[in-house]
């Protein structure tokens, strides 16, 4: 099943020369007599003109007809699953189930050379991977979340495996996180497993050095509490004597 926006396209190219043949249509029986009158009046039309004429011919079933419709979500099943031997297989019956028709997210982590001192060159990935999938007319759009990690919104849950699918053609692209799956990419190298180690290394000794430091300071105001609270004791005492 192929599932993508641009199988509308098709849909949309007729659309558009039926609106243009019924347009040249109103024109002449509105009184532009020559092809120079057509051509004049056509050239002067906006985009909201062309969307007048095309809705204005458009008969109803047409308009359902060409209308995106989002897929509807499948149901698990359980028969089907029982009968499925392959355990691989039986696990992609689940998480197809598990799936949305509403909004969903995906997350992909990158690597590329100079990765990831700031956002700048994540940013960029970003920016033409968005390009990409508009000219693939994919409903999603790429975020930078942090310097090494970009986030995939779609409004159709249903195309998250295409998304996921595109994440893991493009060769930055070090894993995709999506249904609490994990699935690696070209850009998951011995390289970058390796400097993924130190930062592993160097984030769990800077996150111990600060929950250490932390509990020092806790420990400290509560030592500070409870000579507050002797010393009040003792001066109550004393004043009672």
């Amino acid at each position: 099943e192929n599932r993508r926006l641009t199988s509308m396209a098709p849909a949309a190219t007729a659309r558009a020369w039926l609106a243009s043949a019924l347009l040249v249509c109103s024109l002449a029986s509105a009184g532009a007599r020559t092809q120079r009158d057509i051509a004049k009046k056509t050239a002067q039309m906006t985009e909201e003109d062309w969307r007048r004429v095309e809705e204005e011919w458009e008969t109803p079933e047409e308009k359902e007809e060409y209308e995106f419709k989002p897929p509807k979500a499948r149901g698990l099943d359980v028969e089907k699953l029982q009968r499925e031997k392959d355990p691989k297989k039986r696990q992609r019956m689940v998480e197809d189930s598990q799936k949305t028709t509403g909004p969903t997210m995906i997350f992909a982590t990158v690597d590329y050379p100079g990765c990831c001192e700031d956002k700048s060159g994540t940013e960029e990935i970003a920016k033409r991977w968005n390009a990409l999938l508009g000219s693939k007319g994919m409903d999603a759009q790429a975020y930078v979340v942090d310097n090494a990690t970009i986030l995939f919104s779609t409004n159709h849950g249903l195309f998250a495996d295409e998304i996921v699918e595109f994440a893991l053609e493009q060769p930055e692209c070090v894993a995709t996180d999506w249904n609490s799956k994990r699935t690696p990419g070209p850009a998951e190298t011995p390289e970058w497993k390796a400097k993924d180690e130190v930062r592993k290394a160097a984030k769990a000794k800077a996150d111990a050095a600060a929950k250490a430091a932390k509990e020092a300071a806790e420990k400290a105001a509560k030592r500070a509490k409870r000579r507050r609270r002797r010393k009040k004791r003792e001066a109550k005492q004393k004043d009672e004597v």
